[in-house]
């Protein structure tokens, strides 16, 4: 939840300054405010050291670590690891470099530069090296004088032995200041000296909780500077001055510490343009989601935390991306082994650990409410397929079809003959197959099973947006009239695609009622989001005419749910097919090979496109954003 902040004035007597920022930071409820933030921006650099030595330590292999009693050393050590750091990085440089210069000179073999001066010298020639386009040496009369090497990197390369320097049309001359053999001797130093930097370097590791405790002590030393330096003397520096902002929430706590030190506190108001910080004070699972809304951005000092609805949405959108319980299986299993191996975990290490599992958990749920594992298209008579409730849903719009009688059933019984016989929607479903290659195709209920799923993804979509501008409807009260517009949309759009909806065939809605309703929901929302925003904005509400595309291609963007998740599914189902075509060896690999690849590609896909719909379509109707975190001055740990 976001807890409303105020704004107050702190004076008390010069000579207690110290102490009551002390006792403020070991509070860690009031954030000052600096009129030099942006002077103070500039980190001091011993802990800029320490910082990068922490991140360059993070690349290293882990090792029982060892603490030092003497702060004093953290500063040491920190040189020592940014010392060597820095000459991993030039001798990385150098090698790079180097690896280009043997590249470009080992088509010309080993030799010595001293050994072609004597003959240049003895002999009274001139020896040059060249380099041409491919193709070079059969298009052209080479010459006397002038010797072809060898081709390589789409280039081919001589060498011109004559009594002067001479040039050569589309020829360029390369020079060569050390020969191949001298070349790689210097990248075998190198190497041995990279090797010897490194292993001094990796039992530097052993201090890394120790760089972390001084890195905190020191941020909190300069964090307590900081602070002090918001405060102003007056009356000849007999009193002190600062402000800062404290939650409602955290008022008794500061009376309580206000009358312990002495200090008078007074609310006071907010100067012009002055922007309050946000204050989101979550645990649990809404910790989780504020980790995710900070992804994006930090809600202002009026928006309603998003924490819950993002989590939410996002586990939803997340799982329908995957869309498989196999998939899911193999994250949860991932999920419990990382806990095993890392043992008790805590902070945003065990808020990650709890999303993951939450994401894992809901793709199984969905995985197998969508009778999918691991892209295997079970049979309609199997018992995981009965089960799901897209079966279910399937069953009910075969069954519609079927009482309707009508074009779409009269294109089954001329497909698939043996639905004429069937009485129920699970036996259209059972019977609605062809035979390939001795394997029954049951594309009636992959069919039903395909328009479901889009019907879901634009329901989904609609309910989100609902609930975005319910949110906020005190802000935008045309928001009234566009839920009735996306529902009339809903209800009448499928009797002009001739087709049927969740309406029809599960609350037995007429389609001819629903479209009727539907309009008349639409007309209705337009006019009441018009006169709503021109009663609210007045003759700018006239613009509010102008959403209706964007709410319109807003709803339509959650139809990428149906997308992804076909295209994941899809991709399995190859996946599977070629797997099984081949012999089991190879199979396997294959299997696994492409079945990986394919997860890699769904958490991509539904970690930001499921970000996406909560962070641009969502957050365009409810939330405000722009916000500064309530940042106190407290006495920061490592979590």
């Amino acid at each position: 939840m976001r807890i409303d902040i105020k704004k107050f004035l702190f004076c008390g007597p010069i000579s207690e300054k110290e102490a009551f920022f002390k006792k403020a930071q070991e509070l860690g409820i009031i954030h000052f405010i600096n009129q030099n933030e942006l002077f103070l921006k500039d980190v001091p650099e011993d802990i800029q050291k320490i910082s990068s030595s922490i991140k360059f330590l993070s690349t290293l292999p882990t090792l029982d670590q060892e603490e030092r009693s003497n702060e004093s050393d953290a500063d040491k050590i920190a040189d020592q690891i940014l010392n060597y750091k820095h000459e991993l990085e030039i001798k990385a440089e150098e090698l790079r470099i180097l690896k280009l210069e043997i590249e470009r000179v080992q088509i010309f073999g080993k030799f010595s530069i001293q050994d072609l001066a004597h003959l240049e010298s003895e002999g009274q020639r001139k020896i040059q090296f060249f380099y041409a386009r491919q193709g070079f040496s059969t298009n052209q009369d080479l010459g006397e004088g002038l010797l072809y090497i060898g081709s390589d990197h789409n280039l081919e390369y001589f060498v011109a032995i004559n009594k002067e320097p001479t040039t050569y049309d589309h020829m360029i001359e390369m020079q060569i200041d050390e020969p191949y053999q001298e070349l790689l001797k210097r990248n075998t130093d190198i190497l041995q000296r990279i090797s010897e930097a490194t292993k001094k370097l990796n039992p530097l590791a052993k201090y890394n909780t120790f760089l972390h405790h001084a890195l905190i002590h020191k941020l909190n030393r300069y964090h307590l500077k900081v602070a002090t330096m918001s405060a102003t003397s007056e009356l000849n520096g007999e009193l002190y001055f600062t402000t800062g902002y404290i939650p409602k929430d955290k008022m008794g706590q500061m009376q309580t510490f206000s009358q312990s030190m002495n200090v008078f506190v007074e609310e006071i108001a907010l100067d012009e343009e002055e922007m309050l910080p946000t204050y989101l004070k979550n645990e649990g699972i809404h910790k989780v989601g504020e980790d995710l809304v900070e992804i994006y951005d930090t809600p202002s000092n009026t928006d309603k935390d998003p924490s819950l609805w993002v989590l939410l949405a996002f586990t939803l959108f997340f799982s329908m991306i995957i869309g498989d319980a196999g998939y899911g299986l193999v994250f949860l299993l991932t999920a419990l082994y990382i806990r095993y191996k890392t043992g008790v975990l805590k902070g945003v290490s065990h808020r990650m650990w709890v999303l993951f599992v939450i994401l894992s958990t809901f793709t199984i749920i969905w995985g197998t409410m969508a009778h999918s594992f691991f892209g295997v298209e079970m049979s309609v008579h199997s018992k995981f397929h009965k089960i799901s409730a897209l079966n279910w849903l399937a069953e009910k719009k075969a069954a519609y079809y079927l009482n309707e009688k009508g074009p779409i059933y009269d294109a089954w019984v001329k497909d698939y003959p043996a639905v004429k016989s069937a009485t129920t929607g699970a036996e259209v479903l059972e019977q609605g197959f062809k035979v390939n290659k001795g394997v029954e195709q049951h594309k009636l209920a992959s069919g039903l099973n395909d328009g479901i799923m889009m019907e879901i993804a634009l329901l989904v979509g609609i309910i989100h947006l609902t609930i975005g501008f319910f949110r906020y409807i005190n802000r935008n009260w045309a928001g009234i009239g566009w839920v009735l517009f996306m529902w009339g949309c809903f209800l009448y759009f499928p009797s002009y695609l001739k087709t049927i909806t969740m309406t029809n065939y599960v609350f037995g809605l007429n389609v001819e009622e629903a479209a009727k309703g539907g309009l008349i929901l639409i007309y209705l929302g337009l006019a009441l989001a018009l006169v709503l925003s021109l009663i609210r904005n007045k003759i700018w509400g006239l613009l509010e005419m102008m959403n209706v595309i964007q709410v319109f291609g807003d709803v339509l963007s959650y139809l990428r749910l149906y997308a992804l998740g076909l295209a994941g599914a899809i991709v399995a189902s190859t996946v599977n097919d070629f797997a099984m075509s081949t012999n089991f060896i190879f199979g396997t690999i294959l299997f696994i090979f492409g079945h990986l690849i394919n997860m890699a590609l769904g958490i991509m896909g539904g970690v930001i496109h499921g970000l996406r719909l909560n962070f641009i379509e969502w957050y365009h109707y409810s939330f405000e954003g722009g916000g500064k975190k309530f940042n106190p001055l407290r006495n920061k740990s490592i979590e």
